[in-house]
């Protein structure tokens, strides 16, 4: 018997994956668990680039750390992320009197978390 070892695979190709249907995500909509996905990346690229600008090690919340990546770093990427993190977040979190996100709504949004992240 052999076994087969897959390459791992990066967070937001996950997310991808999940949105294309090759991985399918139980009790869960495709759009919904790549959206939990991709703003754990979001959230982790914007806490490195605050330890960068900041110099803390202290955990401030993510509306904090958006407001201190749009006072001490670049406001524009400041500012597409705030959009991300947003969207993400209402994509993440079920409402009941809400449709929820779609496909390309959640696809957009992994693509500009790509972008800020690097």
């Amino acid at each position: 018997m052999t076994a087969t070892v897959r390459a791992p695979i990066e967070p937001l190709g996950l997310a991808d994956a999940i949105l294309d249907g090759s991985i399918t995500v139980p009790g869960a909509s495709a759009a919904r668990g790549a959206a939990v996905i991709a703003r754990q990346v979001l959230e982790e690229a914007v806490e490195r680039r605050c330890r960068e600008l900041a110099g803390t090690t202290a955990r401030p919340t993510a509306r904090s750390q958006l407001v201190l990546l749009r006072e001490l770093g670049d406001p524009e990427i400041a500012a597409a992320a705030r959009v991300a993190w947003d969207g993400l977040s209402r994509a993440c979190h079920h409402h009941s009197y809400e449709l929820q996100p779609t496909v390309r709504e959640v696809r957009a949004l992994v693509e500009l978390v790509r972008e800020i992240a690097g």
